[in-house]
């Protein structure tokens, strides 16, 4: 059989938007975004040690990529597109490399990361439940997973895939109740909804305790889904 091109194996071309992409990140609403998903992330996180091997998939412009090397590991950011991995290694982020692979048959030993990570990446990739496989396969038998997913359950989520060429109009979104049957074989998962409609009209400080009250609430419609899977020894590859 004869292999895909790697431009074949991702739902958009993040490429040309290389170059202004953080500028999303930089805006108000981008602000409160990227507080609330961090916030998340790094409950997910409080309890690992600082320190460790984490591949990055789909890491683009390093923006993520950064914060996981504030966090103590020392970070490999995989992107498919060569423009996006040019952006990362600009920024020279200490403790972080990038190269430009398909998350899809990624260039990396069995078991060789402590943890692998792909926030708002799965949404994209042409065959999100493969680039998983990939991800537990390089992860040592009981490391663990990281993922932020852009939630199914989300109106804002929704209303940005409507928006004509918008990369959102061709991701995939999960919902939890389709993630569950996709991770819960693989060891102990935890689900952690944020970024909720009522907590972005807010100042940072407040948004982030309201995003924490809506969470033992119970709440579910946040616009990203933080994920941790810790895996099993035992699991299949």
């Amino acid at each position: 059989m004869v292999p895909l091109m790697i431009e074949q194996k991702t739902r958009f071309d993040f490429g040309p938007a290389a170059d202004r992409y953080d500028e999303w990140y930089e805006s108000r609403e981008g602000e409160r975004f990227d507080m609330l998903e961090k916030a998340a992330v790094s409950r997910l996180l409080n309890h690992k040690p600082q320190a460790g091997k984490l591949l990055e998939v789909g890491s683009g412009t390093g923006w993520w990529s950064d914060f996981f090397a504030r966090m103590g590991f020392h970070v490999t950011g995989v992107d498919i597109s060569p423009d996006m991995v040019g952006v990362a290694q600009k920024k020279a982020i200490a403790g972080a490399t990038f190269l430009r692979a398909d998350a899809h048959d990624l260039p990396f030993v069995n078991g060789c990361f402590d943890v692998s990570a792909a926030i708002t990446s799965l949404e994209f990739a042409a065959e999100p439940e493969f680039v998983v496989g990939e991800m537990i396969r390089c992860t040592r038998r009981d490391g663990k997973l990281i993922l932020g997913v852009l939630n199914a359950q989300s109106a804002y989520n929704r209303l940005r895939g409507n928006q004509y060429g918008s990369p959102f109009a061709v991701a995939r979104l999960f919902s939890l109740r389709e993630l569950n049957p996709l991770l819960a074989p693989l060891g102990r998962v935890r689900v952690i909804p944020c970024a909720f409609p009522f907590s972005l009209g807010w100042p940072l400080a407040v948004g982030k305790r309201l995003d924490v009250i809506q969470q033992r609430l119970g709440c579910v419609n946040g616009a990203f889904l933080a994920v941790e899977v810790n895996l099993c020894g035992s699991r299949l590859n």
